[in-house]
């Protein structure tokens, strides 16, 4: 059996006597993570309120296990609020299998959950790069190294943007395949197969993930040959000058994260200057007098508007690139529209002779709750548990995304399993339907039903506005 069908298998186990292994979240033939839970530490996250942690595991004889806790346990003492904090680290062993883990914080979603789907804007790069930028620059004075800078390695919690703590090292230092230069496949700077970790190889994974945030692919370049890596021309300004200087063969001759955070800044000074002068402008051009016929008398006054929004808002408020650009909410009417096509998707689905009704639900109205509460019984649901979406996750959303799940049901109305159908775009919104279907539980099953094991399929509708559920009982 190969490792990474062996760690989903683990699930329920407990590590350490401490941290109950809860959902599988990802992993490699070497390494997993899954869900846990911390106790007894406060402030774990950015909220303050979740006790939730995520624990990587990682097999003892694929690194070196005592200087891999060494550098955790250094990287512990770090303390800045765009690091992924560190809560423990140890070894254990399940199965026979020598293992070493770590215990973090949680992050709802990261940055390769976007790409997929669309390349970020200029303006949303823009509001990302500082925090990161800001934890590099603590991490390189402390004397680590990061090593291994790509999308899935640029969180979010909240709304607060973080960088992943379980890969640094100190500088200069050798480190095994899961971690460090080796460990970065694709963004790794030309001279990791002779030198260390370096602040001059953060810098190479920062431009290499800074093109393809904006391209959604990486810079070709010819390992071989040295030739530099072509960044495209697509790429807008300042990143593609930034980008350029990141890539450099040379080691010596690459920026460093200090020089880009001066180029962003005066960046953002120049636009922040546009939109003062176009202010301006705006300003005395309403001071004219305008013909009566020139006036739109069936708009009113027109507010002052400008094209960039001012910095100091965008970090006031952390505007990270998980959070696309906000649209308007949807009226009473597209809600209820959408709440029907959700309930039409799923009766669809299970067009059967003898079908019973479906039960809706929402998570945004207590009205559209109490109706559709009033469906449960005629669909045979008792508790219906409702997918809890972060914030951040919830604007990320465009037009509406579609869960649906399968869940088998014993005799007393307990979810007994649940099958992802039909997954949808996002790993994350699959993720949170699979938790919240099985906390569902169902009618017990009749006299009528000998086996007692029943089926029902579950559709979650997510919009920027809303979550829906519908339930529809499959007949056999």
């Amino acid at each position: 059996m190969i490792m990474s069908e062996r760690w989903k298998q683990w699930q329920g186990r407990t590590v350490d006597e401490k941290f109950l292994l809860q959902s599988y979240i990802g992993g490699s033939d070497h390494s997993a993570v899954f869900l846990t839970t911390v106790q007894g530490i406060a402030g774990n996250l950015s909220g303050g309120e979740s006790n939730k942690a995520a624990i990587k595991l990682i097999e003892a004889n694929a690194v070196g296990g005592e200087a891999q806790i060494a550098r955790w346990q250094a990287v512990r003492e770090l303390n800045h609020p765009s690091l992924i904090r560190i809560f423990d680290t140890g070894r254990w062993e399940l199965d026979g299998t020598a293992l070493l883990y770590v215990v973090m914080e949680y992050a709802e979603e990261n940055l390769s959950q976007i790409l997929p789907e669309r390349a970020l804007t200029a303006e949303e790069t823009l509001a990302t790069l500082p925090p990161v930028l800001e934890v590099l620059q603590f991490v390189h004075d402390k004397g680590f190294v990061h090593g291994h800078i790509k999308p899935t390695n640029i969180l979010a919690i909240e709304n607060q943007v973080k960088l992943s703590s379980d890969t640094l090292s100190r500088t200069g230092e050798r480190t095994g395949p899961n971690n460090g230069v080796k460990g970065a496949g694709a963004y790794g700077p030309p001279e990791r197969a002779t030198a260390g970790t370096s602040t001059a190889g953060d810098v190479w994974q920062l431009g290499m993930t800074l093109v393809e945030m904006l391209t959604l692919r990486l810079p070709v370049w010819d390992r071989e040959g040295r030739s530099a890596p072509v960044v495209s021309d697509n790429v807008p300004e300042p990143f593609r000058e930034i980008a350029r200087n990141c890539l450099q063969l040379d080691a010596g001759k690459r920026c460093t994260i200090r020089e880009i955070s001066e180029r962003l800044k005066t960046d953002r000074e120049g636009r922040a200057s546009e939109t003062s002068e176009g202010r301006q402008n705006i300003s005395a051009a309403a001071t004219q007098p305008r013909p009566t016929d020139d006036l739109d008398r069936t708009r009113g006054p027109q507010k002052e508007f400008a094209k960039w929004p001012i910095w100091v808002a965008i970090a006031a408020v952390v505007v990270i690139a998980f959070v696309l650009i906000a649209r308007p909410k949807r009226t009473n009417q597209r809600s209820e529209q959408t709440s029907a096509e959700t309930r039409q998707d799923v009766e669809n689905e299970t067009s059967q002779p003898g079908g019973r009704t479906g039960a809706a639900a929402t998570n945004h109205s207590d009205a559209a709750n109490s109706a559709a509460a009033g469906t449960d019984a005629e669909a045979g649901v008792v508790r219906r548990v409702m997918p809890q979406v972060s914030p951040s996750a919830q604007r990320t959303v465009q037009g509406k995304i579609k869960i649906r799940v399968r869940v088998n049901v014993d005799a007393s109305g307990n979810v007994s399993s649940a099958t992802l159908e039909s997954a949808g775009p996002s790993k994350y919104f699959s993720r949170i339907s699979m938790e919240a279907a099985r906390e569902w539980k169902f009618v017990p099953a009749d006299a009528s039903e000998q086996s007692g094991r029943r089926e029902w399929r579950l559709q979650f509708a997510f919009t920027r506005s809303k979550t829906e559920a519908y339930a529809v009982r499959v007949k056999r």
